[in-house]
């Protein structure tokens, strides 16, 4: 099976994983003294930061693509 939703084309080159990853994101949020509130929208791109959860095999998003690595 392949992802489908936001992370559509990724899967770890080392053990072919599809989730989960830890990605190097950008954000907008409302900050206060006291803390935040819950975030919005996030975005990153091919040069944003990507690690898989289950091997720790770490590079770039566009590292993680699967046309990357044909």
């Amino acid at each position: 099976m392949t992802n489908t939703n936001c992370l559509e084309g990724m899967q770890c080159p080392q053990c072919r994983s599809l989730e989960p990853f830890n990605i190097e994101v950008k954000t907008m949020m409302k900050v206060f003294d006291n803390g935040t509130d819950d975030h919005g929208n996030t975005e990153w791109d091919d040069h944003s930061y990507c690690e898989c959860c289950n091997c720790h095999l770490y590079g770039t998003v566009a590292q993680f693509k699967t046309t990357a690595q044909q």
